[in-house]
């Protein structure tokens, strides 16, 4: 088979998986990198300050903000997959932030907030609390006017 190469790809999760297959040669391109020396930069880990700076500003930016475990689209506990079946109830555009992905986030976010568990909603830069919070409010709908709200402030 000398039209085909194989092709190895690593997905990095709590454990490694490896899928391998094989691809046409004709579909592969050839990609050139320019290596540079590492400096003690690119070891840095962000600072608890500038964790809190960046979370400042994406609830600054994101008029209706998740902080959860996962996506919208795949969440990773059922807290998380409630609070985006409330905010998917109110047909609006909101940004989600994986915490699995960002352990500066998933730490820094509860110091933030003052606030212990994941998922942490925010409207119009407020922190309005977590999903147990969030069912309360949705069944009262105070949560449908701070929305409708941010809905209003989006356009």
């Amino acid at each position: 088979m000398k039209s085909l190469r194989s092709l190895l790809f690593i997905l990095c999760t709590s454990k490694f998986l490896v899928v391998a297959f094989q691809v046409p040669s004709r579909h592969l391109t050839t990609t050139t990198t320019t290596r540079r020396h590492m400096s003690s930069e690119d070891f840095l880990q962000e600072t608890p300050e500038g964790t809190q700076e960046r979370i400042q500003s994406l609830v600054e930016s994101h008029p209706v903000l998740l902080f959860m475990k996962g996506s919208k689209l795949f969440p990773q506990c059922g807290f998380s997959n409630t609070a985006v079946q409330i905010l998917q109830s109110y047909g609006i555009n909101f940004h989600t932030v994986d915490v699995l992905s960002d352990q500066n986030i998933r730490e820094g976010v509860k110091v933030y907030s003052q606030w212990p568990t994941i998922p942490q909603l925010y409207v119009a830069g407020e922190f309005v609390g977590g999903s147990d919070i969030m069912i309360e409010m949705y069944q009262s709908g105070e949560l449908g006017e701070m929305i409708e709200k941010a809905k209003a402030d989006m356009m």
